[in-house]
């Protein structure tokens, strides 16, 4: 049950919000980074919005409050906590297209993260990286579709010149883009790109202990200089977002050493202390680095589920301005889609403590892609994972306002 506060009702005017993308039953906010998803009442109220028939009514405030669509004089959005349905939905809705696809600026990174995901599809990649490859990136990102292109890698800052033209490509197709970076490279340079295509910033940060998150994200001394620092990176990129008023969430990889709620609780509090108001947290799988026998006691507990639910229960009441996201990438790690640096496609395959690659053809790529994604993804899993299925619905699912943008 979706919850409203109590307010004063006026005439309104009602329109669709600024790079809102609707499929279906799904609406993605790229202010928050945020998908939800309509039971028939609110999604009747979203159509009546975009043929400008809307009322004021509550469907249409709470659509409003959670920034899928705007009003004049304005509702002020506020934080959601849940699953993310709007109403009452038994189930969330079925998939066959992918909501999200990850794509490969670059092969090539600054940090060496003790538990990266991706590390199989950097190692070999980058010494080869050109030209011809990222032109395949180019055509596969453009032809999946997806409401959403994350440009990830490696580190995007790392070939700024590539994340700029990934970004543009993107956007050129109806995507909504988001920018996954470390912070580390020169931020600054991507601003007026970001800002242009209206890019979400989502920054990587594991601990409110500078030395906490340099442990767990260590920097390479072959690009970086000693004492370089990557929570001095990080948080130097959010603090740049927040002054420019580029969307800037902040995402975080739970693994044993950081998984305790007092931890988790310490960051949330320095992430609203810098104006974050969306926090997305992976628990860590045994893909990549993070599946070497080495690296096992970096896995989670098995009780970490119980301590993310406490996380979400103690913000809600504590009445805190932020959304918490939790991807429950332990309980379906096969839900992401993935383009390599070589323009491969690419999905978890935990069994062997990788990804299994697809070569994409030159005529016919979207074809394929759709092929391969309802053939391998977790249909259920992917729906899930950017829809907070970890999560019950609340009774009362909307909390604090979140600062005006």
């Amino acid at each position: 049950m979706f919850a409203l506060s109590e307010r004063r009702r006026t005439s309104t005017t009602v329109r669709l919000a600024p790079g809102v993308r609707v499929r279906d039953s799904i609406a993605y906010v790229p202010r928050r980074d945020h998908f939800f998803a309509l039971d028939p009442a609110h999604l009747h109220a979203l159509r009546r919005v975009r043929a400008g028939r809307a009322g004021d009514d509550a469907e249409t405030r709470a659509l409003a409050e959670l920034g899928i669509c705007e009003t004049d004089p304005d509702t002020p959005r506020r934080a959601f906590f849940g699953r993310s349905v709007v109403g009452q939905l038994d189930v969330l809705p079925q998939i066959t297209a992918p909501l999200v696809v990850n794509c490969f600026a670059t092969a090539h990174c600054p940090l060496r993260c003790l538990y990266c995901h991706a590390d199989d599809l950097m190692t070999g990649y980058r010494e080869q990286e050109n030209e011809a490859w990222f032109a395949r990136v180019l055509r596969a990102a453009a032809a999946t579709p997806a409401m959403v292109g994350v440009v990830t890698g490696g580190e995007p800052l790392a070939r700024a010149e590539r994340a700029e033209r990934l970004i543009s490509r993107l956007a050129e197709t109806g995507k909504a883009v988001v920018l996954d970076t470390s912070g580390v490279g020169d931020f600054s340079r991507l601003l007026p790109t970001l800002r242009r295509h209206q890019v979400h910033v989502r920054v990587s940060l594991d601990s409110a202990d500078p030395a906490g998150n340099d442990a767990l994200r260590p920097a390479n001394r072959q690009h970086l200089p000693p004492g370089a620092s990557s929570a001095v990176y990080a948080v130097d990129a959010i603090r740049r977002a927040v002054r420019a008023d580029v969307p800037c969430s902040v995402q975080t990889v739970v693994t044993a050493r950081n998984g305790d709620l007092a931890t988790l609780l310490a960051l949330r509090d320095q992430l609203v202390g810098l104006g974050v108001t969306t926090w997305v947290l992976h628990v860590v799988v045994p893909v990549g680095k993070a599946a070497h026998p080495q690296r096992a006691s970096l896995l989670a507990p098995a009780g970490v589920q119980d301590v993310l639910d406490d996380l979400v229960r103690r913000t809600a009441a504590e009445g805190m301005a932020i959304d918490i996201r939790l991807t429950s990438t332990h309980r379906a790690p096969n839900s992401t889609l993935l383009i390599s640096a070589k323009g491969e496609l690419a999905v978890e395959n935990v069994a062997d403590g990788g990804k299994s690659l697809f070569a994409l053809p030159r005529i016919g790529v979207r074809g394929a892609v759709l092929k391969h994604f309802r053939a391998h993804v977790d249909l259920a899993g992917h729906a899930g994972r950017y829809l907070n299925g970890s999560q019950a619905p609340w009774a009362e699912a909307v909390g604090a306002t979140l600062p005006r943008a």
